[in-house]
């Protein structure tokens, strides 16, 4: 069964700023960071207990080709993505969207 995806308004922004960054290190970066942003959203749409949760349910996937994360729950039959951020940022920073 695959879920129905929702996206946080601020998912947009995170994208844009990823690809943005990566355009400017390199030939086709951004446009491969969004190739595997959206493979992962794929993985996510198609399984998303692939990972744990939580303590209040949030979970979160690896980008396989970029420090980046997907966090994200599952309410029903939908997938809630509040956030595509480096791995290395404080939780903080996206956990208030929650």
């Amino acid at each position: 069964m695959n879920y129905s995806l929702r996206f946080r308004p601020e998912v947009v922004t995170d994208l844009e700023n990823a690809i943005r960054w990566y355009d400017a290190r390199g030939l086709n970066l951004g446009a491969s960071f969004l190739q595997e942003s959206g493979a992962a959203l794929s993985r996510i749409q198609q399984n998303p207990e692939q990972a744990p949760p939580d303590e209040i349910g949030l979970r979160s996937v690896r980008l396989h080709r970029f420090p980046y994360v997907v966090h994200y729950k599952i309410q029903s039959s939908i997938v809630i993505v509040f956030a595509i951020m480096f791995g290395g940022r404080d939780p903080s920073a996206w956990r208030e969207r929650v």
